[in-house]
């Protein structure tokens, strides 16, 4: 008992409390949501005594690539996910792409939470493609200055050897203003692979017409190349309905294998960046790159290979502690600045870039590779080149226990509005299942001296990275293929109703529902995180004499400096919240307790 009690209180003390060396962030309290319902019907196969899930060749895992995006009033959004049931009713064909509209609300204590409006859910495609896997890896976007989202996906037809890319655009009802619609296909191909986050941009070009951007890795028995590619909308202008056609694509990659490609903007709206992985193997061996694209006037059709500008190679081969290893999945986060006369964050030509440095491959029931080192630095690129502002360094001993499989990255500031701090957030999983608490790691970056500080570990929704889209996918026990993603949004609640978030971090993810955790039959949920990063400083009126001692109840005065934090008040934000869930499921360190009580019923 005395063990337990010991490991308990570390667990504890480990994530729901911030070193006092740490850097300094005002990160609340994570709310989160149940989007989709781990399936009722749909459950797992499993095998043994006790019973333990059992690896079986396109099963699907329940949810999986969980991803949203808000609507103009950051409200109402639309979240979406590979499900394999939505209220109680199975998909057709084992699984198709669930779209859920959802809002943004507040709590009786005035906290944000995500309400999905299950009366509105439904699936929104009817594919019937090989491995069952009909809407693979979506991402959403806004777009029409986020009057409707887009979501992009791939599928192979049935009796088809060829994997294609398809588009569909919502309104905020979830309801379709343009149908399924092919953007991108090679012959033999396999179209197409995609970073797990910032792999789509939108450029509106006037009211009712924009250019969608996408990195596009086509890894099949024909070209093999990874692509940008370039699909123009337009819709009318009461939204009610789009149509979209294939501007031009181009081969920014030519050796693919895993690309994984990020797409980026600045300030130049003529011009994105694409970040990625080059080489034909398994592990790629021709490192990573960052290349420059023209997306404004310019050549269009199929291979239009002018518009590329320039690629410059990023990491190659490293020798660490004797062993060779290979630069791969590159990505790129923008440093956005703070624009007082609008009060909102605009573009910049400075980024973050990250690329790791790995060994190994895939192999049977066990991680792809191996992590030596996460190299983060910071650059300005332009359609002319780049350069390094501060050059890339390995973060690793400076964060202890960072784990870099399927982390999802996403650039965010923090602090108070008088004093807000860029940086980023890290997301990590559970590599068996969920369970318990996701982690989001904050860091703090100071532009004058280059520095990266920890900011301390947050609790968040279940994701599963690995365990059941590894063991009930494509070659099970090969590969997992789940990702997250996150948000930095403004906050449309702050002043109300005693809310003092100014911008909130938002997460989707698919895990282990923490009361489910005992029972591998089922399968995941998918979860929408809303966490608190950046507040308005606290104002109070300081203590003045009564100018007239025969009138007890004077009138208030007035803080003649509103933006004036209160002294004495904790400013710093070194406060951690916990995790507590609109579902009832508990708070963060319930889930912790589940996990762990898990962990030790399976010790015994």
């Amino acid at each position: 008992m005395t063990n337990m009690k010991k490991l308990l209180m570390f667990a504890a003390a480990g994530l729901l409390a911030v070193p006092a060396t740490h850097a300094q962030a005002e990160v609340g309290t994570a709310e989160v949501s149940t989007m989709v319902a781990a399936p009722v019907n749909d459950l797992a196969p499993v095998s043994g005594t006790p019973a333990r899930l059992r690896r079986t060749d396109e099963e699907q895992p329940g949810n999986e690539m969980a991803k949203f995006a808000m609507f103009a009033d950051n409200k109402k959004g639309l979240f979406v996910s590979m499900a394999t049931e939505l209220n109680g009713q199975p998909a057709t064909h084992r699984m198709q792409l669930a779209v859920v509209p959802f809002s943004l609300v507040q709590t009786t204590t005035g906290k944000v939470t995500a309400q999905p409006d299950m009366t509105k859910a439904r699936f929104a495609t009817n594919n019937i493609g090989n491995e069952y896997r009909n809407a693979n890896h979506p991402t959403a976007m806004p777009i029409m200055d986020g009057k409707l989202v887009a979501v992009h996906y791939n599928y192979q037809p049935n009796n088809t050897n060829n994997t294609e890319t398809y588009l569909q655009i919502f309104n905020d009802q979830g309801q379709t203003v343009m149908p399924q619609k092919r953007i991108m296909a090679k012959n033999n191909d396999d179209c197409g692979m995609a970073s797990d986050s910032n792999n789509t941009v939108v450029f509106q070009r006037s009211a009712t017409t924009a250019r969608y951007v996408l990195s596009m890795g086509c890894n099949g028995n024909g070209r093999d190349d990874g692509w940008l590619n370039a699909v123009d909308i337009t819709c009318q202008a009461d939204m009610s309905s789009c149509t979209a056609q294939k501007a031009f694509d181009l081969s920014v990659v030519p050796r693919e294998e895993r690309s994984h490609a990020a797409v980026i903007r600045g300030t130049d709206e003529n011009t994105v960046f694409m970040a990625y992985t080059e080489g034909n193997t398994q592990p790629q061996r021709d490192g990573t790159w960052l290349a420059a694209i023209n997306i404004g006037p310019g050549q269009n059709g199929e291979g239009a290979q002018s518009r590329l500008l320039w690629k410059k190679q990023i990491g190659g081969r490293s020798t660490i502690e004797g062993l060779t290893t290979y630069s791969m999945r590159a990505t790129l986060m923008p440093l956005t600045k703070w624009d007082t006369a609008t009060g909102k964050l605009v573009p910049t030509d400075q980024f973050m870039i990250s690329v790791k440095d790995l060994r190994g491959n895939n192999n049977n029931n066990g991680k792809g590779g191996t992590y030596y080192r996460n190299n983060i630095g910071v650059i300005e690129a332009t359609a002319a080149g780049m350069k390094y502002i501060q050059p890339l360094k390995d973060i690793s001993p400076d964060f202890p226990g960072l784990e870099a499989t399927h982390m999802v990255l996403q650039s965010a500031w923090f602090g108070t509005t008088n004093a807000m701090t860029p940086g980023f957030m890290m997301v990590t999983g559970s590599h068996t299942g969920g369970g318990n608490a996701g982690k989001a790691r904050a860091v703090t970056y100071d532009a004058t001296t280059g520095k990266l500080a920890d900011a301390g570990m947050y609790a968040i929704a279940p994701y599963d990275r690995h365990l059941y889209p590894n063991y009930l996918g494509n070659n099970p026990g090969n590969q997992g293929r789940n990702y997250g993603t996150m948000e930095f949004i403004a906050n449309p609640y702050v002043g109300m109703n005693g809310n003092t978030d100014s911008h909130l971090m938002l997460f989707s993810s698919t895990g282990k529902d923490p009361s489910l955790m005992m029972d591998p039959k089922r399968k995941l949920t998918a979860y929408l995180t809303v966490l608190p990063v950046v507040t308005t400083p606290k104002v109070t009126t300081p203590p003045t004499q009564n100018p007239d001692p025969t009138n007890p109840n004077p009138p208030p005065t007035q803080n003649p400096d509103p933006t004036t934090p209160d002294e004495g008040t904790d400013e710093a934000g070194t406060a951690l919240g916990g995790c507590s869930a609109t579902t009832g499921s508990g708070g963060a360190l319930s889930l912790l307790l589940i996990g762990l009580a898990a962990f030790i019923r399976r010790r015994r």
